[in-house]
């Protein structure tokens, strides 16, 4: 998928590679809808609603290839900072077991 998107000129729908991945390959995204709504958006992506309208004036905006983003994803140094916290006695303290609660 991602060899497709790093070829591709834009991406449309409301999948979350349009606002995670497609950013960081500087691939234009147009979003429909609001499932991803309360993400973090960059300011280049479009937003529209399901409206065929918006949607076609979407398509005639200008979707030129962005600079690639590159802090979108932190810095690069995750596994350290994993276990970094590994080591800490607090991580190991935290309760982690799910609980469900069944109504009858």
């Amino acid at each position: 998928f991602l060899t497709l998107l790093k070829n591709s000129d834009f991406i449309i729908g409301n999948s979350s590679a349009g606002i995670r991945e497609a950013p960081y390959y500087g691939i234009p995204t147009i979003n429909i809808g609001t499932r991803q709504e309360n993400r973090s958006l960059h300011s280049h992506i479009i937003n529209t609603s399901y409206d065929k309208k918006e949607i076609q004036k979407a398509l005639t905006s200008d979707l030129e290839p962005l600079e690639k983003e590159q802090s979108s994803f932190g810095k690069g140094n995750s596994a350290q900072l994993f276990l970094k916290s590994l080591k800490t006695n607090t991580i190991w303290n935290l309760s982690n077991q799910k609980q469900f609660i069944d109504q009858y």
